[in-house]
């Protein structure tokens, strides 16, 4: 597996924790303790803007985020996965897929909204994480 380490070559951005290449994107888990298994998913072409994609590019974006809620999904213990498109902090197009579970302090509520400040993962979840994702994600 060859995942963009570097980051784009226009605006840098890139995965830290890669798990997976999809079709149009890549994937990666995003290291928050509050909910394990949260993931980037990025567009593997730079766009600062979902509308400037083309119109194919962006349907193959969204099926990896399809496939990549679909995995989260069968973690255990989640329900939902929320998918935010931002784009306010990094100018590349990129979705952060975060996995809900029961009896979380804020989970009638947006992820960011009331939740508890962010912890790093303990290193043996977050290696279990991305093989069990990796495992879901290559198919």
């Amino acid at each position: 597996m060859n995942l963009n380490m570097t980051g784009c070559g226009v605006c840098g951005f890139g995965l830290w924790l890669p798990i997976a290449q999809l079709s149009a994107s890549d994937a990666g888990l995003y290291d928050d303790g509050r909910f394990p298994g949260r993931m980037l998913v990025t567009a593997r072409e730079h766009h600062d803007h979902l509308d400037e994609m083309p119109a194919d590019e962006l349907g193959w974006f969204m099926a990896d985020v399809q496939r990549a809620s679909r995995a989260l999904r069968s973690l255990p213990n989640v329900q939902r996965v929320n998918v935010a498109v931002l784009g306010n902090r990094e100018r590349h197009v990129h979705a952060h897929l975060i996995p809900r579970r029961p009896g979380e302090s804020n989970a009638k509520s947006a992820p960011w909204d009331g939740a508890d400040p962010r912890v790093l993962l303990e290193p043996a979840t977050r290696v279990e994480l991305i093989n069990r994702l990796r495992e879901l994600l290559i198919v």
